[in-house]
């Protein structure tokens, strides 16, 4: 009888702090996602990212791991602040998403630095369009005119200069720098 009591005691325990808790309902989002219109493989070249809000380890493009291995980069705030995330395409010019994290969320037991701006951005399939993010816009996007034949690590909107990335708004039609040494 006293070990029924102790397990009944020890289940009643850990219900209401385990599974049944709610602590962490209704979290904010704290990822930013750069996906693909549709499962197919982006015409993906390089990733890099830079800023002080940006993840410690390098960039992943993930698939489905059955058909596509690059359809989308998720990018979980480390920090409060920005990380510019630089993308060099095969078929288009290179882009940049400037993603912006803020305070560590004290909701519940909620953890991460919340999302501010868009958390999803879209790349469509299509060579001659742009990155966009929710509801279309491109405000946080720019065209890496740069970069040429260059890492995209070397360049992008990291060196626009302040926190606002719509003054620098992409223009998906600009092309490259197509100068050759």
């Amino acid at each position: 009888m006293k070990l029924l009591l102790l397990a009944l005691t020890a289940a009643a325990a850990m219900t209401a702090t385990g599974c049944s808790s709610h602590c962490g309902s209704n979290c904010p989002i704290t990822t930013v996602r750069i996906t693909a219109t549709v499962n197919v493989d982006l015409p993906i070249r390089d990733v890099a990212w830079d800023g002080p809000a940006c993840p410690s380890f390098p960039p992943t493009c993930r698939g489905d791991d059955l058909n596509t291995f690059c359809t989308h980069l998720d990018v979980p705030g480390s920090s409060e602040g920005i990380c510019d995330v630089k993308i060099a395409f095969t078929d288009r010019p290179s882009m940049a998403i400037r993603t912006q994290f803020g305070p560590a969320t004290t909701q519940g037991c909620c953890g991460g630095y919340p999302v501010i701006g868009d958390w999803l951005f879209t790349i469509p399939i299509e060579s001659d369009a742009g990155i966009y993010g929710g509801n279309g816009n491109h405000d946080a996007v720019s065209v890496i005119t740069d970069a040429g034949d260059a890492s995209v690590t070397d360049a992008g909107a990291s060196d626009a200069g302040g926190d606002d990335a719509s003054s620098d708004a992409a223009t998906t039609d600009a092309a490259p720098d197509a100068s050759v040494d």
